[in-house]
């Protein structure tokens, strides 16, 4: 019988099957890790890619020195491109810091550029005979429109008054500028070689690869045009594919291409890749084998998304688990931070209490169900029905006052009780709704940062806030009690808060997007320091865990690490701001201070302190004390209440008689925590040994029970 090929078909099938096999990592995955798979899967791409470049290379200098410079070329822009990727992935799987602007990545991707240039043009001069006019006319027109629109949309987010500004807008530039450079003779070399096999497989495979590098590096336009923020994982699908697409033409000069002098002789029969045996049967075999990768990989993921979107329950090993207490957190999003700590916290409370119910002989415990908010308020609501339908009646969380407020009506409507344990805004402060919160209102907290900017020497602050329930109230308390002070609050930024990860992201996008509200705000502070004096303007901001690429992007702003900055309880503890160098040395810079509440911190506080800390490896937010509470609370009210009555009233007696690791949690008269006591507190350096590293630290404590 006939021996039979790898066809182009099959290849094609092959590279499609694994692009899809690659990236359904990435896409499958649940937020928290998308980063981690896609670096890993663009390593994994640009690992065989370098390889195959490199063999490729090879073979051409021992069999075919005629063209050996063209992949010799194009094997040390593979290289280099590899070396740049891993560069990299240790910026964001190691070190989880932002790369600088330029970076030794960028310094390396753009050194390959050259490489694959080279190999093109002089592709080019080879079949330039086969290459129409019109269509090298049609390329160039069309690249360069694209590039003209691209450097006008750069130019428009870019700030050029300082020299951070002008290198983002240099790096960011010449990657579209490049790919101009490499797509110009690719396409018309693509559309000249159409019909030339078999050359036009590698090249089709090369266009296609070409034509994601464009995308990929021009995908911050779309998402910044459309605000798709979240779906900047995207892109990295996209390298992803360049990289396997280019293997696969890599692969088939390497396999199926013979080793001659001169491109435009006659190619001779490549040797077949299977025995002699039925062709049909063996592509039948071929097509079988790719739609079961393929129905595995769709099926895995369709479960691993499934599996990541349900909740997670937390059962005792023995006794009846007959009081169930949910939970809303953030576990992912724009305050991830805190959701750590308060699942931490959560877990800690019901091993306890179900300790203390098994030492007591009772034969009832304590279960918890668990549930991912993302820090999103319609995510919030859509979580609580779902508690709701399994006869959930007390549910702590959600964390921010904007998933409070979107939730609830439906709280009250249904009889289910929101005890929050992060939650300020004093709009939600209403006497008799089914909403408590085991901290205070913003109210004191706006009395101690307004009076702590203006004991600072502050006479004039720029406010920079969130705009939800909790910025808007928190900054118009702040303003006023500052304004009664005497000082003045000059018109600041508001800015719409993004939900999901990419807020607090190190991406490069998310630098764009701050870009523009710094620059107002810098430009804000300029004006007040000539009007009021350098000394006498500080910042107030009121942010999640977005403050990290926040700082990290004004530290490229002269002007604004120029005066002393000021937080909220939003920002403090935040592990990024720490964790991060670059947002550290501005927060140390500027001083950067915030406050939230205090617990009176007696022994029992600081061993769970400690147990909470050995689990995330930081000092939590003291609202993560405060959520081990509110669990000890909801067992405890569940645990006495009989069905009858109010279950609110219940649970208010039960917290104002109660004392925790938090101190007296008794409630006002709107379900807002008693309390005089925050903390204030601030980053400092840590590192000992000649090793940098920073820290959350107290430095100052306003009411009682508090240590500085």
């Amino acid at each position: 019988m006939a021996g039979t090929h790898l066809t182009s078909g099959t290849l094609l099938l092959w590279l499609i099957v694994s692009v899809i096999a690659a990236n359904s990592f990435i896409f499958f995955a649940d937020v928290g890790s998308k980063g981690v798979y896609s670096e890993l899967i663009v390593t994994a791409a640009v690992t065989i890619a370098a390889a195959l470049g490199i063999v490729l290379a090879y073979r051409q200098l021992k069999h075919n020195r005629h063209h050996a410079k063209m992949y010799v070329s194009l094997a040390a822009g593979l290289v280099l491109w590899f070396c740049a990727d891993i560069i990299w992935a240790s910026y964001e799987l190691i070190l989880h810091t932002a790369a600088p602007m330029p970076s030794l990545s960028d310094a390396l991707w753009l050194a390959g550029y050259p490489f694959f240039a080279y190999n093109l043009f002089a592709t080019y001069r080879e079949f330039r005979s086969k290459v129409g006019r019109r269509a090298l006319a049609a390329s160039i027109a069309g690249n360069a429109v694209l590039l003209a629109y691209l450097v006008f949309l750069t130019a428009s987010l870019s700030d050029f008054s300082t020299p951070g500004g002008v290198a983002m807008f240099a790096v960011i530039i010449s990657y579209p500028l490049m790919n101009a450079v490499l797509t110009v003779p690719a396409l018309p070399i693509l559309v000249g070689l159409w019909k030339e096999n078999p050359w036009s497989i590698p090249w089709t495979f090369k266009s296609l690869s070409l034509f994601c590098i464009v995308v990929t590096d021009s995908w911050f336009a779309f998402i910044i045009i459309s605000g798709l923020y979240e779906q900047v994982w995207l892109s990295s699908m996209l390298f992803g594919a360049e990289y396997l697409i280019l293997a696969g033409g890599l692969l088939w000069f390497n396999k199926f291409l013979p080793l001659y002098k001169g491109h435009g002789k006659e190619h001779r029969e490549s040797k077949p890749l299977f025995p002699a045996c039925n062709t049909g049967m063996v592509r039948h075999i071929q097509a079988l084998v790719a739609a079961v990768l393929l129905a595995s990989v769709i099926g895995y993921g369709l479960m691993t998304s499934m599996a990541t979107a349900s909740a997670e329950y937390v059962l005792p090993g023995s006794g009846n688990a007959t009081l169930m207490v949910g939970a809303l957190l953030p576990l992912t999003g724009a305050l991830s931070s805190y959701g750590e700590e308060a699942d931490v916290a959560l877990r800690l409370a019901v091993g306890d209490v179900n300790a203390h119910l098994a030492a007591s002989g009772s034969a009832k415990r304590v279960g918890l169900v668990i549930e991912d908010t993302r820090t999103d308020p319609q995510v919030a609501l859509e979580k609580l029905e779902s508690l709701a339908s399994e006869g959930v009646r007390i549910v702590i969380g959600p964390a921010t006052s904007a998933e409070v407020a979107a939730v609830k009506q439906y709280a009250d409507q249904n009889d289910i009780l929101i005890v929050s344990i992060s939650s300020t805004a004093p709009d939600l402060a209403i006497p008799g709704d089914n909403v408590l919160r085991l901290v205070p209102n913003d109210t004191l907290q706006a009395q101690v940062i307004a009076q702590q900017m203006w004991d600072d020497g502050m006479r004039a602050i720029v406010p920079m806030w969130r705009g939800d329930v909790f910025g808007d109230n928190l900054q118009r308390l702040v303003e006023d009690n500052f304004e009664s002070l005497g000082g003045a609050v000059i018109k600041g930024v508001e800015y719409e808060p993004l939900v999901g990860d990419f807020s607090s992201s190190l991406h490069r996008i998310n630098f764009i997007v701050w870009e523009q509200d710094l620059r107002a705000l810098g430009n804000t502070v300029t004006g007040a320091k000539a009007q009021y004096g350098a000394g006498n303007v500080g910042v107030y901001i009121v942010a999640f865990d977005e403050i990290v690429p926040i700082l990290i992007q004004a530290d490229r702003h002269p002007e604004l690490e120029s005066v002393r900055w000021y937080g909220s309880d939003g920002s403090a503890h935040v592990a990024g701001v720490a964790d991060n160098s670059d947002a550290a040395q501005f927060a140390i810079k500027t001083n950067f201070l915030n406050p939230i509440y205090g617990a009176e911190r007696t022994e029992e506080f600081k061993e769970l302190e400690a147990r909470i800390a050995d689990k995330v490896g930081r000092t939590p937010r003291s609202y993560a004390e405060a959520t081990y509470d509110a669990l000890r609370l909801a067992a405890l009210t569940l645990d006495g209440y009989s069905g009858t009555g109010s279950l609110r009233e219940a649970f208010v007696q039960a917290a104002n008689s109660y004392v925790g690791v938090t101190g007296s949690t008794e409630l006002d008269g709107a379900g807002d925590r008693k309390s005089d006591s925050y903390g204030l507190w601030a980053v400092r350096e840590a590192g000992r040994g000649g090793h940098a590293s920073f820290a959350w630290t107290s430095v100052a404590a306003h009411g009682t029970g508090q240590e500085a």
